[in-house]
């Protein structure tokens, strides 16, 4: 799968700054269906689109001004002014060898200047520290860090008024589709690129990501961030708090395949979707295809891999995309190569039990035997030959070889 994850990470290079002034741009127009009218204001920092709110980084620094073992912790809202009276968390991992990984958590309290102070704490290297807080029943976090270089940090984390409601929070999604034929399942990765434009922390509620149904082996990637996703019925449900920023969350999933030649499904999309890209790896044969889609075309990554890639971007007046239907044509078939393969496997089994029934009726001769092993071994190197040119497929070649050995095996048994 590394050449996919590739295409789709060469796709996210290819659309990045399209990406950014895209969401913009349909921010700026009216405002999505159901959303209510928020001045969000243009903040305090330069540049900004109107009615979108650039948001000051989070700092985690070394800090040689302080004792070894101290981190210290400013809170701060989307102004940069101090938050007093709020539990700061600071989570520590710890990593063992003989005991596995055990966590402890430390909870102060900000003062007045919104600053919380953890003083004499380790600085092994098997530690790493991460600073959270609640605000508003949100979960914000810095990024994980160790003080076994550092000795003490300073961490600045910014927090925001948090909603549930879609309507309130200015979100705008880029969704990246992307299929990979296996053997008898279709492997589906999706990333899902989330940009919070307003002032609002986003926590969505129940929102749902439908697939497929008969999706099988639904997973996520590890992530230190708490946004995500989790499966669902029916698909998967969008979790975590999204403040102002962007946010990247991704998934797979597999969809049986039965080696049918055309292959049509559905995925369900995020809310105000501003870009959609299906992508697959490009092939002689297989052709891909999304409804409402243009036609599909040829990008390549930086290692040379080609994908096929279609693509669309919407404006503030185009009707909402809830949903991708996805069209893989002309898909591989049983050719004549597995139904030999398959022929010379039954032909292993049928010699394999006529060799057994022999052994219990009259001793077959040494010559028969010898001659029905080397039937079986110019059949093996049929197979072989086969596989190399492409007219097997693994699944296949691994059952075909499988019950020649075993058939080759009998001829050697002493009768």
């Amino acid at each position: 799968m590394r050449g996919l994850e590739r295409g789709v990470a060469f796709a996210g290079m290819v659309v990045v700054a399209l990406a950014g002034s895209g969401a913009r741009a349909f921010a700026q127009g009216p405002l999505p269906e159901g959303h209510s009218s928020v001045d969000e204001g243009s903040g305090p920092h330069g540049g900004e689109a109107p009615g979108t709110f650039q948001p000051p980084e989070d700092v985690e620094q070394e800090d040689a001004t302080l004792p070894p073992g101290t981190i210290t912790v400013d809170l701060r809202d989307g102004d940069g002014k101090a938050v007093r009276g709020e539990s700061i968390t600071l989570g520590m991992l710890i990593n063992s060898i003989a005991k596995g990984d055990s966590r402890r958590h430390l909870q102060q309290t900000t003062d007045d200047e919104g600053r919380a102070v953890f003083r004499d704490l380790q600085t092994a290297s098997n530690i790493a520290y991460r600073v959270s807080a609640g605000y508003q029943g949100g979960a914000f976090a810095a990024l994980p860090f160790q003080l076994q270089q550092a000795k003490a940090m300073h961490v600045v984390l910014h927090v925001y008024p948090v909603t549930r409601e879609l309507r309130r929070a200015l979100i705008v999604c880029e969704a990246t589709v992307a299929a990979d034929l296996k053997d008898d399942r279709i492997q589906i990765e999706e990333a899902l690129t989330i940009y919070n434009l307003g002032r609002t922390a986003w926590q969505p509620d129940d929102v749902r990501l439908a697939l497929p149904d008969g999706f099988t082996a639904f997973s996520t990637q590890a992530s230190m961030s708490d946004q995500g996703v989790d499966q669902a019925e029916g698909g998967a449900r969008l979790r975590g708090t999204f403040p102002p920023g962007r946010h990247d969350v991704e998934f797979r999933w597999q969809l049986p395949w039965s080696e049918e030649k055309d292959v049509d499904f559905q995925v369900g999309l995020p809310p105000h979707v501003a870009i959609a890209r299906v992508m697959m790896s490009a092939t002689s044969e297989m052709k891909l295809a999304a409804v409402g889609f243009p036609a599909t075309e040829l990008r390549r990554d930086t290692q040379g891999q080609s994908f096929q890639v279609t693509e669309r971007h919407l404006g503030p007046d185009d009707t909402r995309l809830s949903a991708l239907s996805v069209q893989l044509r002309d898909l591989p078939t049983p050719g004549p190569g597995r139904n030999i393969a398959t022929f010379l496997a039954a032909c292993g089994v049928a010699l394999g039990l006529f060799v057994a029934v022999t052994r219990r009726g009259k001793r077959p001769a040494a010559d028969d035997a010898t001659a029905r092993r080397q039937t079986l071994l110019d059949d093996l190197v049929g197979l072989e030959q086969a596989r190399a040119a492409g007219d097997v497929g693994p699944r296949t070649y691994e059952r075909a070889r499988r019950d020649i050995l075993d058939a080759v095996a009998r001829t050697l048994l002493p009768t």
